[in-house]
């Protein structure tokens, strides 16, 4: 039995107005396709592993050259924590899968910066912009006993300067 899974990825920007300065600011967006991780074969005693690529960019007008870029991915739809994500097939059955910020898949990517969020520092020039390239590592744990067909999820990536 096999399951086509994808997660949606709703994304979210900030500006960041820099203290003191009336007219300084840091703005930072996102961009990142779908998180695909494909066919899940029940029957695999080995799990079923993913990556992508979030691209960060920062215009600065102002203010300090260094910024800290904090990306946070919030829970998902079904599964209540960061540490518990779930996708969902249309009609209820629940199939587990998290993301991480290392490759091993051992760091869970979560919402708290300073915890479990990316942090960086990223040179910005000034009426300019930088870049910052982040991957995503998913993996949805082998042995999970589920029906076939599409489950999906949608969890909410923040970027903060």
């Amino acid at each position: 039995m096999f399951a086509n899974l994808t997660i949606r990825i709703a994304a979210l920007t900030a500006l960041s107005l820099v203290s003191g300065a009336g007219s300084a600011a840091t703005m930072c967006s996102l961009a990142i396709g779908n998180v695909v991780f494909g066919s899940y074969d029940v029957f695999s005693p080995t799990s079923l592993d993913t990556s992508a690529t979030v691209i960060v960019t920062c215009s600065r007008y102002g203010g300090p050259q260094n910024i800290n870029v904090t990306i946070a991915i919030g829970p998902g739809a079904h599964g209540g924590a960061t540490a518990s994500r779930k996708m969902k097939m249309p009609g209820g059955d629940l199939l587990a899968y998290n993301l991480f910020r290392d490759a091993g898949r051992t760091s869970v990517w979560g919402q708290v910066p300073g915890l479990d969020a990316f942090t960086q520092t990223l040179a910005v020039p000034n009426k300019s912009s930088a870049q910052l390239s982040v991957m995503i590592f998913g993996r949805i744990p082998a042995g999970q006993n589920v029906l076939k067909g599409t489950y999906s999820d949608n969890v909410v990536l923040t970027v903060m300067p």
